[in-house]
């Protein structure tokens, strides 16, 4: 599956060729065979090619800040659960653009929350997301718990109109 991207400004294709035993992906018309840990939620560590790089980033419901040899990249992400149906009927409903599972979740049932708040953090591909609100409106519903998994498609948090 090909996924578009935004790196430091320039448009950039990755596809991931395979996940098991190690994730390898293409850039740019090139394959990579990479493994990646992690070392508590800001630190990471990616081996490539017979090399360890070290690295850190900071994640923003729009972007992720990435540390790494040296170089900052900003990855900018598309806001998934994002807020409008067809002929501009709002939906109400916070869906999964990609299978993952929930990391945390930062609202509960009946809570008030504002467009751009962030509801649950997500983690799809050894990446975290956040899942904010597409609108402003009450939590009515929040059919999953922490640390488990959904599909692609998956309702992640319902809302309804304010009082």
């Amino acid at each position: 599956m090909a996924y578009e991207l935004s790196i430091d400004g320039r448009d950039v294709t990755a596809d991931i060729l395979a996940r098991v035993p190690d994730l390898k992906v293409a850039v740019r018309d090139a394959a990579h065979a990479l493994t990646f840990s992690t070392h508590g939620p800001e630190e990471f560590e990616i081996h490539l090619g017979g090399k360890t790089f070290k690295g850190f980033r900071y994640a923003t419901a729009e972007e992720v800040h990435i540390r790494l040899d040296g170089r900052t990249y900003v990855v900018e992400l598309p806001q998934f659960g994002g807020g409008h149906g067809a002929a501009g009927k709002q939906d109400n409903n916070v869906r999964a653009d990609m299978p993952g599972t929930v990391v945390a979740i930062h609202c509960a049932e009946g809570d008030e929350v504002t467009s751009g708040q962030k509801l649950l953090t997500i983690e799809s591909m050894k990446l975290q997301i956040s899942m904010v609100a597409p609108r402003d409106g009450v939590v009515a519903k929040l059919p999953v718990a922490a640390n488990t998994t959904f599909e692609r498609g998956a309702v992640l948090a319902s809302l309804k109109s304010q009082a």
